[in-house]
């Protein structure tokens, strides 16, 4: 049981804020996501943070990750590209944070931010959200037919898992965007969907794994739009011919 599980991670946070203050090259902590905007964490939600570090410091600070321990025993940590830190205390406070400089923080789309902690003298940063170029309806059309089209190529050719990534996953998400429109989660149109579509929509999109091509049906359905459009026959004229090949291939049994 999760219970009393937010109120254990924003206490953590704070700690870790303190911990961090205390160590020499840090500029800042700062909590982004939904600990940034605290109405909507909850009991399952983990904490999203970035640490702004001096050059000299930055390489000490992520070798030294574990030293955590003392606020709460680690269960594990990993470091991703570089300066991405996945830490989970065995409590089961789950912290996805960063150790960088502030220069970086225009380099990559990240949701706006607030301070936790500041070091004196040091001129902080503006923490508005850098969100990514949301792309129009036709571009995204565009994008989930040819990955329908990749998708069915695989599962024709046997290649059942990597026709479920093309078609259920980045078909899936495209979809997704073109369907909950502007009220898509700008970074992964995943996150929060069920705010916006009913499951039953969702699972069309996503059945599991050997199913990917229902997942293509579905999605054709749904792009009734593009029904003159030609990239749009050829997926259906692909599909038509995979459900011949599949049938054929049963009858030989």
């Amino acid at each position: 049981m999760r219970t009393e599980m937010d109120k254990r991670s924003l206490k953590r946070m704070d700690e870790i804020a303190e911990y961090y203050a205390r160590e020499h090259g840090v500029l800042a902590v700062a909590a982004f996501g939904s600990n940034a905007e605290r109405g909507r964490f909850d009991a399952y939600s983990d904490l999203d943070f970035l640490v702004f570090s001096e050059p000299t410091a930055k390489e000490r600070l992520l070798s030294t990750v574990n030293n955590l321990e003392s606020i709460c025993p680690i269960d594990g940590v990993q470091i991703c590209f570089g300066d991405a830190v996945k830490l989970l205390f065995s409590d089961g406070v789950l912290c996805d944070y960063g150790i960088i400089l502030p220069e970086q923080l225009s380099t990559f789309p990240h949701g706006a931010g607030r301070y936790l902690w500041v070091k004196n003298g040091w001129d902080a940063i503006g923490l508005e959200a850098n969100e990514p170029v949301r792309r129009t309806a036709q571009e995204l059309q565009n994008s989930v037919l040819f990955h329908l089209y990749t998708g069915l190529l695989r599962a024709m050719r046997g290649e059942e898992a990597a026709a479920f990534e093309e078609i259920q996953v980045q078909a899936a998400q495209d979809m997704l965007r073109l369907m909950e429109g502007e009220k898509a989660n700008p970074f992964t149109p995943i996150r929060r969907a069920e705010e916006t579509l009913d499951t039953a929509q969702i699972g069309a999109l996503m059945p599991g794994y050997g199913h990917s091509r229902e997942a293509a049906e579905s999605m054709l359905k749904l792009l009734d739009s593009g029904r003159n459009n030609l990239l749009h026959k050829a997926v259906k004229k692909l599909l038509a011919e995979g459900a011949r090949e599949k049938q054929k291939s049963e009858t030989e049994r």
